[in-house]
């Protein structure tokens, strides 16, 4: 059980929480005298706490009576998928040493070369866009991820044919993105920019950030080719360019943040999404490889900002402790409230243990070998259905009791985890998933007071140094919601 309790700042500024609330409220250094129970105490501050104890503060949150799981959502989230993700093929021209699909991981399918079924994967198509109720102010997204997806191009103008005829009655706003190594782009980019695809290109910064991302024949570094593409997309489709491609940098031992934002940022103009290297599901003989490699992000971040150059302020909205302080006003403090007005009229909220998406209300991912996946990210092995060339199996009801059957188990932890709210954590990312049923189970995520005070003062740290990211974050994230 949580409860209402003191936390301090980096510059050792004081703190009330009360998780009942969501209420973080600054204090004067005597009332946490009050609130220890110090010997000498000012009186003002007695009858502050005494006037706050009578309005329930400082007393134990109750249980978290969270709910389960009903069919019903499961079959409103098929129906209203947002994102529609196809494995196109496991084939890449590529051997970039870190790839989740590589020889560090377990967790997915044998590479074999094999490309997607088209017949099966116009079949999904199909079951969706029958499903859909007829809205033109409703968006799908319609990806395709490899493997490099641009190996099987004909399936990718076949699905993009496909969907514009299937929602010819339906009248859905459609956007297609792909995820892409860029080394041939050039071949495609006429097609890809006429039908205004989102573009994820892959590039670790400069020429030493991207040497682990190398062809698969040559072993040479594939840097000269991707930037000559991307050069090219500049010059012939700036307009798409500057509306439609944006990067992806994984960050390693031969990069850092300043690197990857120097290096696209000064040539490109864009804010890369930057991400650590994958942990999960390492194959053990991997794991020293693996270490030698990762490099944390957060630590890398604070290199970079203590710098203070322009670009560190330009970039700043797409830093950890940035998207911390934003998921804490999103779901933890009292601002919640704004963009979610409906929940001061509840008497108890509800929440379904973990951060975990009801199955398939973001995205349906669909193998190369016809399985169907809440996300790309998700161990194989967790596949939720399949789709041959005569049907869809997905199976609602061996699905909700699946996900309850987890729920069931981790809710004791998370009724005494101050994250209860936003933990962030997705179940199928836990790497003791498979131990859930034990007694020995405990979730690594798990926060205690302690745990969650640190992170208070990472999160009132940064906004004490960065004050106006507060009123940002309410503008243009919380109210706009």
């Amino acid at each position: 059980m949580t409860k209402t309790f003191i936390h301090k700042s980096d510059n050792n500024n004081v703190y009330l929480y009360d998780d009942q609330r969501r209420l973080s409220m600054l204090i004067h250094p005597e009332f946490e005298k009050n609130f220890n129970n110090s010997i000498h105490i000012d009186p003002y501050y007695s009858k502050k706490k005494d006037y706050l104890s009578k309005y329930g503060f400082f007393t134990d949150s109750k249980n978290v009576d969270f709910k389960i799981l009903e069919e019903s959502v499961v079959k409103d989230s098929i129906i209203n998928t947002k994102q529609i993700v196809f494995e196109v093929t496991d084939s890449c021209n590529l051997n970039c040493t870190y790839c989740a699909l590589g020889e560090l991981y377990d967790g997915y399918d044998k590479r074999i070369g094999k490309k997607i079924n088209i017949s099966y994967s116009i079949n999904l198509l199909k079951y969706i866009f029958d499903n859909k109720p007829k809205n033109k102010f409703s968006k799908l997204y319609i990806s395709f991820y490899g493997g490099e997806a641009l190996l099987n191009m004909d399936f990718i103008k076949r699905i993009v044919d496909i969907s514009k005829q299937l929602n010819s009655k339906k009248e859905i706003e459609i956007e297609y993105s792909i995820t892409t190594n860029a080394t041939l782009i050039h071949k495609h980019i006429d097609f890809l920019a006429q039908n205004k695809f989102e573009l994820l290109v892959s590039l670790d910064g400069n020429e030493e950030n991207h040497s682990y991302r190398v062809f698969a024949k040559s072993k040479k570094n594939s840097f000269h080719k991707v930037i000559e593409n991307i050069d090219l997309i500049q010059k012939k489709y700036p307009e798409y360019f500057k509306e439609y491609i944006n990067f992806n940098a994984v960050l390693h031992d031969k990069s850092s943040v300043k690197d990857i934002y120097e290096f696209i940022y000064t040539r490109y103009h864009k804010i890369p999404r930057i991400s650590e290297l994958n942990t999960r599901n390492i194959k053990v003989e991997k794991i020293e490889l693996l270490k030698n490699m990762f490099r944390r992000k957060w630590e890398s971040e604070v290199e970079f900002q203590d710098g203070e150059s322009e670009l560190s302020k330009i970039t700043r909205s797409s830093m950890s402790l940035y998207s911390e302080l934003t998921d804490f006003l999103k779901f933890i403090s009292i601002n919640y409230y704004l963009s979610h007005i409906n929940a001061l009229f509840l008497v108890d909220e509800e929440f379904l243990p973990t951060n975990t998406c009801t199955p398939f209300s973001k995205k349906i991912f669909l193998t190369n070998r016809n399985k169907l996946l809440p996300c790309e990210k998700i161990n194989y092995k967790y596949s939720l259905g399949n789709v041959d060339d005569k049907k869809i199996d997905i199976d609602i009801t061996k699905i909700t009791e699946q996900y309850n059957f987890y729920y069931n188990k981790i809710k004791k932890s998370c009724q005494s985890c101050y994250a209860y709210r936003h933990c962030g954590v997705c179940l199928f990312h836990l790497s003791n998933i498979d131990s859930i049923n034990s007694e020995e189970f405990v979730c690594e995520n798990f926060k205690g007071e302690k745990a969650f005070k640190n992170k208070l003062c990472r999160i009132f740290s940064y906004l004490e140094k960065y004050p106006a990211d507060f009123s940002q974050i309410l503008e243009n994230v919380l109210i706009i919601e």
